[in-house]
């Protein structure tokens, strides 16, 4: 096993796609944040997480796992909808996104991302019905909110499902 956490792990970026790296590259560390879900209904719940990337495949490549509640959290505060989830991030030099697939107990979706403005769009490519985004925003070098939104009359009015405040860990 630590030959291919070698093999897979990288510690730098790949020179071949460098200033594009950067969008996700930003994000490499260990972060924790806050998942609000249900926002201003009278379900709201806040959990605690931790969202951790890092560089991989000789740098051509981010890898993250999502793990909500965090593994501390689970021990105390365990959820129903608990989610153990990683996703690989590859840039796909031909259309200039973001090629991006998240796997998370027994589903997988497939997503491209760009940089829209200040945002980075993450958008679900299969959807049944819906259109799904996945909006990284205020982004600073220590803190970023992320959110899960979802239109059910092609992008003219948006829910937002859930969200998240991260902060880096020290």
């Amino acid at each position: 096993m630590k030959e291919f956490t070698k093999a897979l792990i990288s510690d730098k970026s790949s020179d071949k796609f460098a200033d594009e790296q950067k969008l996700f590259g930003q994000f490499v560390g260990d972060w924790d944040f806050e998942w609000i879900d249900g926002k201003g209904t009278d379900k709201e719940r806040h959990v605690r997480g931790e969202w951790l990337f890092s560089w991989i495949l000789d740098g051509a490549a981010i890898q993250d796992v999502f793990i909500c509640p965090s593994r501390a959290e689970r021990l105390k505060n365990e959820q129903p909808d608990a989610t153990y989830g990683t996703t690989l991030r590859v840039y796909n030099p031909t259309s200039g996104t973001w090629n991006i697939c998240f796997a998370y107990y027994g589903s997988m979706v497939t997503l491209e991302a760009k940089q829209e403005g200040e945002q980075i769009v993450v958008r679900m490519l299969h959807t049944n019905g819906f259109i799904k985004h996945w909006v990284f925003s205020d982004i600073t070098d220590n803190s970023f909110h992320w959110e899960d939104k979802m239109s059910l009359d092609n992008g003219a009015t948006w829910v937002v499902t859930g969200e998240l405040f991260a902060t880096r860990k020290e």
